[in-house]
């Protein structure tokens, strides 16, 4: 049976201990027989920091694939997709931010038994990108508008060794691992539209190479899908981190970190309750796991906060987003904010915080947003405004809008072509603007750049000021 010494008993005793930590070196060389309790302390605080997008990816993945069939709301079995006939709603909690100008496309790939084949229609003129993503939430490819082009197509997505042939012949993306969640995003208008883009999706296909697309009974009832929730206790996060570690293996940068956690028993195949720590070091370890579990998110959102009021209202990720290398705390920051993100190349995300004068976004005050003419979000696809509670999720509205853009029409433009948005709870008096009601609380916006321009990407771009306005 294993030993479950008793937690902490304060967090602000544990935080104490932390800030006494040094970050690197080894107990070793310090002549210390193993790690100190505080030494344990701060090495829990980084495992949480390294694991938890990992063990989010795990939790998507499990509650996603745990249905009997597709059912049109982004759950399926592995190596199927499920289309979702129309856009998100602020029932859907799955992920935050989920946009509202494209149709989800959702799988989950196992590539253990070969490589799966994706094939999608010919696209036309609409926008439609299938995002591929690794266990550690690391972009691994794109097929769609930017990347591959419009035409009929078909890919296989291979794990370890490459197919010899493939007949006929077609493009194959590697993958390290062998699990691969793959994002899909097709660009629709209004309910016509969206019954088009539909039909195309539709004829998105994932199969084994040399079989057939799987099919599901006409009548098959997926039933509602699982909840598995991220651990936040010390003990079983660790414990649920070693496992998928080991099932994924980590990359070989990451070689340097986890020689660091290995002495606290966090690694692939490891156990701190086998690690000789000492009853005191065990304690410290899970205890701040827990700690971290609870601060990081509200540390995450201050962190977001204070960098848009020191850039005017407007926090601009970094542009190392969807592929971190060993930037582990960015990457955990985005597994909280929006798990899931492109990589700059094919979209980018500024988000607002404050209005112009730094003051929290406020859904009791009336705002504005002014591009002047021929400002327009430079998108080489297209671009949109959305509003979110300030949990990152859609808010009910009276007419069920929530966002505004060009694919979102009627796009108004004054006479001397600008755009302006009103962001407010009742209908604006103003002609020719465009109205986007907000939460009645506390929100934020989220501005989607789709094919951005490299003046957006390298940030030279940057959007116009959200502006309060008295009546």
């Amino acid at each position: 049976m294993s030993r479950r010494p008793p937690r902490l008993a304060t967090v602000a005793a544990l935080l104490a201990a932390i800030a006494l930590t040094p970050i690197a070196g080894s107990e070793a060389s310090a002549g210390v027989a193993g790690p100190t309790p505080e030494r344990a302390a701060e090495l829990g605080r980084r495992a949480w920091i390294y694991g938890f997008p990992l063990l989010e990816f795990a939790r998507v993945r499990k509650e996603q694939t745990s249905v009997a069939c597709p059912d049109r709301r982004g759950n399926a079995p592995l190596n199927s997709f499920s289309n979702a006939p129309t856009f998100p709603s602020p029932e859907s909690r799955t992920v935050v931010a989920p946009n509202t100008d494209t149709l989800y496309s959702i799988a989950h790939l196992d590539l253990g038994h070969g490589p799966i084949v994706l094939g999608h229609p010919g696209m036309g003129r609409r926008y439609f990108s299938l995002q591929l993503l690794d266990p550690y939430t690391n972009v691994i490819g794109f097929i769609g508008s930017r990347a591959t082009g419009p035409k009929a197509g078909r890919f296989a997505i291979a794990w370890r060794e490459k197919p010899a042939r493939t007949k006929p012949r077609m493009p194959v993306i590697e993958s390290r691992y062998r699990r691969v969640w793959v994002i899909g995003r097709t660009l629709a208008t209004d309910r016509a539209d969206q019954r088009e883009a539909y039909r195309r999706m539709r004829r998105y296909e994932l199969h084994r190479l040399g079989r057939e697309p799987r099919r599901f009974p006409a009548r098959c009832n997926p039933g509602e899908p699982g909840e598995f929730p991220t651990p936040t206790d010390g003990e079983r996060f660790i414990a649920k981190l070693n496992r998928k570690l080991a099932s994924n293996p980590p990359p070989r940068r990451d070689r340097p970190l986890l020689d660091e956690l290995a002495s606290v028993g966090v690694g692939p195949g490891l156990d701190p309750e086998r690690a000789g720590l000492s009853p005191a070091a065990l304690n410290a370890l899970y205890a701040s796991v827990a700690a971290e579990a609870a601060s990081f998110p509200t540390a995450t959102r201050l962190a977001a906060l204070q960098q848009a009021i020191a850039e005017g209202g407007w926090l601009l990720p970094a542009d190392n987003i969807g592929d971190y290398g060993t930037d582990y705390e960015f990457r955990a920051r985005i597994a909280i904010l929006g798990l899931g993100a492109n990589t700059p190349d094919e979209a980018i995300y500024p988000t607002a915080l404050t209005d112009s004068a730094g003051a929290l976004l406020d859904g009791a005050n009336d705002y504005r947003v002014t591009f002047p003419p021929g400002e327009a979000p430079p998108a080489r696809y297209f671009w949109s405004l959305t509003a979110y509670d300030s949990s990152g999720f859609l808010a009910p509205n009276p007419i069920d809008r929530y966002s505004v853009g060009p694919s979102h029409p009627p796009l108004r433009e004054k006479a001397d072509g600008s755009i302006v948005i009103a962001l407010q709870d009742e209908k604006p008096a103003e002609s020719r603007v465009n109205w986007l009601p907000t939460p009645a609380a506390g929100f934020r916006l989220n501005l989607r750049l789709y094919g951005p321009s490299r003046a957006a990407r390298r940030g030279d771009w940057r959007p116009p000021p959200v502006v309060e306005v008295t009546p």
